[in-house]
């Protein structure tokens, strides 16, 4: 036991003890200083807004310096977005994150997803047009023929052909419809659409049993997508008539401009109310 004592305090052991504590030193610093490079302690960067640029593009936007990475995650189908379009990106615009973090994005599909055309034969234009909308197809042209179910679904088509239930169609097709007219020459009123949207118009001639036209845009105010995103109906032909007045099935054309301002009523629209 008293050796072991000496041994402890003799200059051997303390010269190893020295030597042993300055190697742990060396190795928590260096462990330290890989770990401070390795998860770049101290250095943030903002995530630069990705969303509306092309999956092309994140080249130029990303990698450049190497400050970020990205990773595809998802695509989804949007009608009338460009394919390759970055709708969405995980972490988000301008919040802080370590250089190199990855970025996962979601980009616009160019196939739309496949849905079962449903059965609408024997139903009414107003029920067709509703369980359509559910299943996110549209409603295109309407055809009418003598039929003894006025307003009544006779077929439904895709450019010309006849689409049986339970075939599978892109979300967001448009289905064209043959129309039961009658037995005689069935007349619908012209509704009123002064200050419609385009997308208005088109559902309620739909309901009224008619079909849109030619859609004429007012070139001195609408010159851009988002102009005719928001303008508005400022003239109609055939003009509105309280009385039925037009053949089920005729078209009516659409006049649109952005200057809403500019919209002069023919009528009074409380009294459409």
């Amino acid at each position: 036991m008293s050796n072991f004592f000496r041994f402890l305090i003799s200059k051997t052991f303390l010269i190893n003890l020295l030597i042993a504590l300055l190697l742990l030193s060396g190795g928590l610093y260096a462990t330290m200083r890989y770990l401070d490079a390795f998860t770049l302690h101290g250095k943030t960067i903002l995530v630069p807004n990705l969303i509306g640029h092309n999956i092309s593009e994140t080249d130029s936007l990303l990698l450049e310096n190497s400050e970020f990475s990205a990773v595809v995650s998802d695509s989804i189908y949007e009608s009338g977005v460009e394919a390759g379009k970055i709708l969405e990106q995980n972490p988000q615009a301008n919040t802080t994150v370590k250089q190199g973090r990855k970025i996962y994005l979601t980009l616009a599909s160019n196939e739309a997803p496949k849905v079962s055309m449903p059965n609408l034969v024997d139903m009414s234009l107003r029920q067709a047009n509703s369980l359509l909308q559910t299943f996110g197809l549209t409603v295109g042209e309407l055809t009418y023929e003598a039929n003894l179910c006025v307003n009544c679904i006779l077929a439904q088509k895709i450019d010309g052909e006849e689409v049986v239930p339970g075939q599978k169609v892109s979300k967001g097709e448009t289905i064209d419809f043959v129309v039961g007219q009658g037995l005689g020459n069935e007349l619908a009123t012209v509704p009123y659409l002064i200050e419609f949207s385009l997308d208005m118009a088109k559902e309620f001639l739909t309901s009224k049993a008619l079909n849109v036209g030619s859609v004429i845009y007012d070139p001195e105010t609408v010159l851009t997508a988002e102009d005719s995103a928001k303008a508005k109906v400022y003239k109609q032909i055939p003009v509105y008539s309280e009385n039925p007045s037009v053949r089920m099935g005729s078209s009516v054309d659409l006049f649109l401009t952005a200057d809403t301002n500019s919209i002069k009523h023919s009528v009074n629209p409380d009294s459409l109310r």
